[in-house]
């Protein structure tokens, strides 16, 4: 069994997670299809059309998470979603193609600069097995006024963790190619 503060933290941190990626692609779509283009696993005419739609998947996933709605359903959908960004990092990565931006920055085409590596293949890896934990049994207890408090401590938390650690990965590519530009 799983506390049910778990499941509300862990469906409200995924859902602001897609949303935010959803705008992130919104806010720049032709930079977005370019993106999808470099990765070279689709073909170019359902580029603009994938382009598109998934952000649309991403709200719709990202909404039903916060609300709660259908997680039985959202859990492997947003897992296999993950799973689809993950593989196509990984092939990626083996073909040696890694210089290539990831397309899943936060906040505008401004964080588009984050190469693919290892890295996101395990931070994808573990946010797909965190979508799948709302799945497991949940305790029947009351949710209470220090369940909200510590919701909300627990997100401002996950937030500043994970948008660190988003940080270091860029960090990290600026560094490595600086390295790069001065051998």
């Amino acid at each position: 069994m799983i506390d049910p503060l778990i499941v509300k933290t862990i469906s409200v941190a995924l859902g602001v997670l897609l949303i935010g990626a959803a705008w992130h692609k919104l806010s720049a779509v032709k930079v977005f299809a370019a993106v999808l283009e470099d990765y070279r696993l689709l073909p170019a005419f359902a580029i603009p059309v994938i382009a598109r739609l998934l952000p649309v998947l991403e709200i719709g996933l990202g909404v039903a998470w916060i609300s709660g709605f259908a997680l039985s359903v959202v859990a492997p959908v947003t897992a296999a979603l993950l799973g689809v960004f993950t593989a196509a990092i990984a092939v990626n990565i083996l073909r040696g193609r890694v210089h290539i931006s990831c397309g899943c920055g936060l906040g505008g085409a401004a964080t588009e600069n984050q190469p693919l590596s290892w890295v996101l293949v395990l931070r994808n890896l573990f946010l797909i097995a965190v979508s799948l934990l709302p799945l497991v049994t949940v305790s029947d207890r009351s949710f209470g006024m220090i369940d909200w408090l510590t919701l909300s401590l627990a997100l401002l938390v996950s937030g500043l963790l994970y948008l660190g650690a988003s940080q270091l990965l860029q960090n990290q590519a600026g560094i490595r190619s600086w390295r790069k530009a001065h051998d």
